[in-house]
Parts: C-alpha cells; sequence; structure tokens
C-alpha cells in the first residue's frame, strides 16, 4: 500500500495530464472520420495499456538500468534483431516492409529499437564522457546507431532512420563534444548522404524529396499528400470546420493517412489554429517537463536519458508537424502521443516511465528551487 502511495505521489502529475490530454486529441480525430471506427476502438485500448505500462515502468528501480549494462544491451539487441528479422518475415504497410504480425497483432520493431538505443547510449555516455574527445570514441557511439539505422533504410524507412541518427547526433552535440569532431562528423554524413542517394534510397523517396523543393512537378504523385495536407491545414482556419463535419478531407478520402502520418493536418482541419496552438502548447509542456529531469538529475545515466528522451521526442515532433505544414519533405513519422499506432504509444509510455522512475527516486527532482549537482554540469 505505502509502495502504490508513493508512487502516486511521485508521478509528475503536469506531464501526464499533459500527455493523456493529447492522446485524448489523438481518439477524437479518429472519432470524426467513420471509416476508423476499428482503429479508434484498437488505439482507445492501446491508451489504457499504454497507461498500464506507464505506471508499471515508473516501479522499476532506474538504477537496475544505470547498472546492469548487459540489461540494456540486451533490449538494444531484441530490437535490432526483430528489426533485421523483417526483411524475412516483415508484411508491407503504407510501402514499407516494416512490421511483424502476430495474428491480429502487429508490431514495428523500430520502436523497440529507439527505446534500446535510448537506453544504450544513455549507458555509454555515462560510463565513458571522458573519452569523448576523442574521435574513435564518439565514432563507436555513431556505429551503435548505425547498424539500426541501415536496417531502417533497407525496409525502407527513411523517417525512423533520421529520427535515429538525429538522436545519436544531437546528443553528441548536446554532451559538448569539440567543435572539430562535431564538424567532421557533419562532413561525414554529407558524404554518406551523397553516398545514400545514389545507392540507398528509392526512386519514390527521391521523388519526394523533388516534390518538397518543387511542390508544382509532380502535384498528384509525389507531392500529392502535401498538397492535401496543406489544403487541409488552410481549410481549417481559425476555428476549423468541427471535429464532426461532413465534408472532412479525412472523410472524403482526400487526406492519406490521416490516422497517423498526417493527424496534425487532419486535427488542424477540424479545430483551426486553435487547436494547433493548444496542441503546441500541450507538446511544449511535455518537453519542458522532461527536459527539468535531465536538468536537475544527480547522475550522469539520469540526465542524459532524460536530455535523449527530450531529442527523440523534438524530433518526431519537428519531422511530423513539418512534413504535415509543407516545410518539411514527407517522411511518414507519428506525431507522439496523437497519431495512430499500438507499437508507438506503449513505447512513449514505457519512456516516460522509466522518465518517472527517475524523478521519483530523486526527490530533489520534485523540489523546484534545488540546483543541478555539480557532477552535471560538465553536460547541460
Amino acid at each position: 500500500m505505502h509502495r502504490v502511495l508513493d508512487t502516486l505521489l511521485g508521478i509528475d502529475w503536469l506531464l501526464f495530464g499533459a500527455v493523456i490530454v493529447l492522446s485524448g486529441l489523438g481518439l477524437l480525430n479518429l472519432a470524426g472520420v467513420p471509416q476508423y471506427s476499428d482503429l479508434l476502438a484498437k488505439q482507445a485500448m492501446f491508451l489504457v495499456a499504454g497507461v498500464v505500462v506507464f505506471f508499471a515502468a515508473s516501479t522499476i528501480d532506474y538504477r537496475s538500468l544505470r547498472s546492469s549494462t548487459a540489461l540494456v544491451w540486451s533490449l538494444w539487441g531484441i530490437g535490432v534483431a526483430l528489426l533485421g528479422g523483417v526483411a524475412l518475415f516483415g508484411t508491407s504497410i503504407r510501402g514499407a516492409a516494416n512490421w511483424i504480425l502476430l495474428g491480429p497483432i502487429s508490431i514495428d520493431p523500430i520502436e523497440v529499437v529507439k527505446i534500446g538505443s535510448l537506453l544504450v547510449l544513455a549507458s555509454y555516455f555515462s560510463k565513458s564522457h571522458t573519452g569523448l574527445v576523442f574521435l574513435p570514441r564518439v565514432l563507436l557511439s555513431g556505429a551503435i546507431i548505425g547498424i539500426p539505422v541501415a536496417f531502417a533504410l533497407l525496409q525502407p524507412d527513411l523517417g525512423s532512420a533520421v529520427v535515429l541518427a538525429g538522436l545519436w547526433f544531437w546528443m553528441v552535440v548536446l554532451l559538448r563534444v569539440p567543435f572539430r569532431t562535431i564538424m567532421l562528423l557533419v562532413v561525414l554524413a554529407v558524404l554518406v548522404a551523397g553516398v545514400g542517394w545514389n545507392s540507398v534510397l528509392h526512386d519514390y523517396q527521391k521523388d519526394r524529396l523533388v516534390a518538397f523543393i518543387d511542390p508544382n512537378a509532380d502535384p498528384l504523385g509525389a507531392a500529392y499528400q502535401t498538397q492535401q495536407a496543406l489544403v487541409a491545414v488552410g481549410s481549417g482556419g481559425v476555428f476549423g470546420q468541427g471535429f464532426f463535419a461532413e465534408n472532412l478531407s479525412a472523410r472524403l478520402n482526400l487526406l492519406p493517412e490521416s490516422a497517423s502520418d498526417f493527424a496534425f493536418a487532419s486535427l488542424m482541419e477540424q479545430g483551426g489554429l486553435v487547436i494547433g496552438l493548444f496542441i503546441l502548447a500541450l507538446l511544449s509542456l511535455v518537453l519542458i517537463r522532461v527536459a527539468r529531469v535531465a536538468h536537475m538529475a544527480t547522475n550522469n545515466f539520469s540526465a542524459i536519458y532524460a536530455m535523449g528522451l527530450a531529442v527523440l521526442l523534438s524530433i518526431g515532433i519537428t519531422l511530423h508537424i513539418g512534413m504535415n505544414i509543407g516545410l518539411l519533405p514527407v517522411t511518414g513519422l507519428p506525431l507522439p502521443f496523437i497519431s495512430y499506432g499500438g507499437s508507438h504509444t506503449l513505447v512513449m509510455f514505457a519512456m516516460l516511465g522509466l522518465l518517472q522512475s527517475i524523478r521519483m527516486n530523486q526527490p530533489q527532482l520534485q523540489q523546484e528551487e534545488i540546483e543541478p549537482m555539480s557532477e552535471l554540469s560538465s553536460f547541460l
């Protein structure tokens, strides 16, 4: 009884409340489209399961992850093995063979890879940060992420590859690796991008990038999704057309993947600029609460995990909203806590649950006026 009470008292209810409201908006987005009735029921179950996972993960003592390198590497290895396995056993959904079907359940291994990679990087950087001034140490951390990035590109899943690569790069930057090393990594990234354009990217992925630069080049082909998303956002105006309006683009099957890849555009059409700003405010609140744990943590593993989670969320939010409003190429990424998806929902709640474990096992994180400990000053 005391354990349950301590858990409830230690939860960041402001963060949890924001996430629940965002998830509720995701359900509302599905409810406004009759053909999504099955998805609505499934996502409601995913949300309930996600809340259970959140509280279960919050009861895990994060120090067991901090001290057990084998445990975090095992989780990463399972995710990478599943990601590689979809090449043989995966089912193609929306043009990418990155799903494993177990009866009525579909599993996206990339989500397991995300949490595994975040934990592995937190463990690696927290134990070897003094060696990050040496390029080989930085490149080794890049190789850890490079393996699942390569598997993601083979699916092909360019969006997830960008998220994982971005997670590693921004963690390296925020950990204050020497500037000359960062510039060298940028040069290497440009060279790899050049090779990838000629040898890795599929024609439709190239077409999407070209269409982003010149949307009028193929308005009914590669640029169709972007154009329809912009139409949906524009038709929403300030206050939107209503959440159950009959002429919604999603209802008329004009806005593709409005339950997932273009959830933000769909909600903007229904709720207008008002709902768009409301979503941005809630997402900003989530990021602030996560970043606060990174700022206040008393050990390197906690700080780097929280920092990495903030980076992971920021990349996903930026890429999703950017492609929904025509500022970034279409990469097919979900909007955290809003887009439909069981694997994505469960993993997001699991990562936040582990964040709550860090918060509850460091009482000073619940005191706003406490300054970060000196051990962390070299990072943040």
